[in-house]
């Protein structure tokens, strides 16, 4: 029984991702100015009944295996916070096409909801 409600949260646990995509082929956007690298940040929580948090991604540590159980870390200020991670690890001056988006998905009518924000923005020199 406790091995099945285990693997239950696991299954509802959310993630925490920041994607890159650097392959631009020497091409020149905005001024002559060459981009670093676009980044794609998810970060997704399940919540009981579209209010109570079973588990959401980790914000200050995207891409690895932890997750936040019994708490909803989904929110703007906290991909904004990832992607001003990235930008300090790329050594990028300024971000363009800043974009964000939020997402909710219901599975069995109200009993789960999967709750996401995405942003995107490509960053320069």
């Amino acid at each position: 029984m406790k091995a099945s409600i285990v693997l239950l949260l696991l299954a509802c646990a959310g993630c925490a991702t920041v994607h890159r995509a650097t392959d631009y082929h020497g091409v020149a956007i905005e001024n002559g100015e060459s981009p670093i690298e676009t980044v794609e940040i998810e970060n997704t929580a399940w919540l009981l009944l579209k209010f109570i948090p079973l588990g959401s991604g980790d914000p200050s540590h995207p891409n690895e295996s932890g997750c936040q159980l019994f708490q909803n870390s989904v929110g703007l200020q906290n991909n904004l916070d990832m992607l001003e991670a990235e930008m300090k690890r790329v050594k990028a001056s300024r971000a363009i096409n800043l974009v964000s988006r939020k997402t909710d998905e219901t599975i069995f009518v109200i009993l789960l909801t999967r709750h996401a924000y995405h942003t995107s923005a490509v960053l320069l020199r």
